[in-house]
């Protein structure tokens, strides 16, 4: 067989609906329901499967000695981002790098592909999904385009669990991308999105956003809430941790 392609960053966490089932991904989805002791695939390659060799760099073809494209970065065609509903059980949402959304309802038994989003590039960056804690149909996206030189922040929100798409970016920065977004657990229309430049709130579900003071012009990469303490908990490129103290 092919070997896998992982992407350095790779998903992996345990699922919401059992403590004993973890999910991982490279080109294609893997569960354990042994906490790790035994792993089975269950999708096919999920990805666009394009030949990185055949892919022009500044217009034209590089030989493997100009670039290493097969030693210093991941693999092209991975799964970047993968994530599973916390109301339904065994529904899925899979992004790769090539700028596909995959979506299983059974647990990987069938998959549905998507691969246009409005005002998204074709093959722009899947990097980060969140299913909503409210309602299974409904989840959120965002893309990043850096690899083409395009910075625009591209969030996007589906509520039919991804067969259509609009956008949420509304009045974030032109030039910053969009990483992470984030749900509040008591006020559905709470957001918080972590771009190349600092991290923003929504109080209307994505119509306006305000950026958060306090931090340094840095990319905040990744975000979650302690629940207990109401802590919004940010961590940067810049290998940073911030916590808004008690936002509530």
């Amino acid at each position: 067989d092919e070997s896998y392609r992982f992407n350095w960053n790779t998903p992996f966490f345990v699922s919401s609906h059992s403590k004993t089932r973890l999910y991982a991904a490279a080109n294609k989805v893997f569960q354990s329901d042994d906490r790790g002791e035994s792993w089975t695939e269950i999708s096919p390659d999920l990805t666009k499967q394009m030949d990185v060799n055949q892919m022009k760099v500044m217009g034209k073809l590089w030989g493997p000695d100009a670039v290493a494209k097969s030693l210093s970065t991941s693999l092209y065609g991975n799964i970047f981002t993968l994530t599973e509903s916390p109301i339904q059980e065994g529904l899925l949402f899979a992004g790769t790098d090539d700028g596909l959304v995959q979506v299983t309802e059974n647990n990987g038994k069938t998959w549905t592909r998507y691969a246009t989003f409005p005002g998204v590039p074709e093959n722009t960056f899947v990097t980060c999904f969140l299913a909503s804690e409210y309602d299974a149909n409904t989840v959120y996206a965002a893309f990043d385009g850096r690899k083409n030189s395009d910075f625009k922040p591209y969030l996007l929100k589906s509520t039919d669990k991804g067969e259509t798409w609009s956008s949420i970016s509304s009045n974030l920065p032109d030039n910053g991308t969009v990483y992470v977004i984030l749900e509040d657990f008591k006020e559905p229309n709470l957001l918080f999105a972590g771009t190349e430049f600092g991290a923003f709130f929504s109080n209307d579900g994505g119509q306006n956003w305000v950026k958060l003071s306090g931090l340094p012009t840095i990319p905040v990469k990744d975000m979650c809430i302690q629940k207990r303490e109401n802590d919004l908990c940010l961590a940067t490129f810049g290998r940073g941790f911030y916590i808004l103290d008690d936002y509530s």
